[in-house]
């Protein structure tokens, strides 16, 4: 392997220091430093992954120019906010204990551009080993004849899943009290579910008419064209990143879940509904990052890279 695997493994473990903490030590700001180092940790151990194997780095093409810096800087902020927006904000799905809007606000900005990085290199790495494995698929340039009307109807669908959802979310608070921004305390109310998978659905079903359109490659098109490795990546990496990321969240609550739907059916006393939500925003945010840039989002969808 190479210097940026090993160091981004010594990252990773330095984040559990945060298990050894006494109670009196432990505070949100103190959490956010090792979530810091957790996903900084993912970030090196992906792109050496990918380094080793495609001989490409997502950290140097960002870092290549300002324009690239500042196009993965916006799309983090965007992707942040459909999550949040949707997830945390509209949905309760999760709280923040340890937050006020201040620190919130700057743990936002600063925490999505590394938790979205973290998330494309995770892929990246799991995807490039699959490739090893299964020799990707060489790039698809050419259509089947019901995929032009497909991603027009989708995109249109797309915009009206968002907007119902939403309309139907905000409607459903009224009766309970009206909606209240908290990101800090839970609410006795349960938002409908459905309307959080459909405004994530939607807004993916958005995202995939606009790569469409932009002449991009997409995960609706792989999987059209019988590439399946960035779907198979996605389920298996989501999965493992939820289960790595919560060894290190259930000791102190960084985060604590609230209102999902069949919370009964629990895995590490966690709801297991919670984990096959994940790879909803692995999509999200890969299909944000590459309708909307360029070079840097290349091998995001796509199975040539391998010489």
């Amino acid at each position: 392997m190479n210097k940026t695997f090993y160091k981004g493994i010594i990252f990773f473990l330095l984040s559990y220091v945060q298990l050894l903490l006494p109670a009196s030590l432990v505070s949100g700001k103190v959490l956010a430093i090792f979530w810091f180092l957790f996903m900084y940790g993912i970030i090196l151990i992906g792109d050496g992954i990918t380094q080793k194997i495609y001989n490409k780095s997502l950290l140097h093409e960002i870092r290549k120019s300002k324009k690239n810096m500042i196009s993965f800087f916006v799309i983090s902020v965007l992707g942040g906010i459909i999550l949040e927006g949707v997830a945390q904000w509209l949905g309760k799905l999760w709280v923040y204990p340890y937050f006020n809007i201040y620190s919130y606000s700057i743990f936002f900005i600063l925490g999505f551009g590394l938790y979205w990085l973290m998330i494309a290199e995770s892929y990246l790495a799991t995807k490039a080993i699959f490739d090893y494995l299964r020799r990707g698929k060489n790039i698809v340039r050419n259509y089947y004849w019901f995929e032009p009307p497909f991603y027009k109807f989708i995109g249109v669908l797309g915009a009206v899943l968002i907007f119902l959802s939403v309309f139907f979310m905000l409607r459903d608070y009224v009766p309970n009290g009206g909606y209240v921004f908290d990101i800090s305390n839970p609410i006795n109310y349960k938002v409908n579910f459905i309307y959080v998978i459909t405004i994530f659905l939607g807004t993916w079903f958005v995202l995939e008419s606009i790569e469409y359109f932009r002449k991009k490659t997409s995960l609706l098109k792989d999987i059209f064209h019988h590439y399946f490795n960035p779907l198979i990546s996605i389920l298996i990496t989501s999965f493992v990143l939820a289960i790595i990321m919560e060894t290190e969240n259930i000791p102190h609550g960084f985060w604590i879940y609230t209102n999902w739907p069949f919370e009964n059916i629990q895995l590490l006393n966690l709801p297991v509904t919670m984990f096959i939500a994940w790879p909803l925003h692995y999509v999200t945010f890969l299909s944000l990052f590459r309708a909307f840039t360029e070079k840097e989002s290349d091998e995001i969808w796509r199975g040539d890279l391998l010489k």
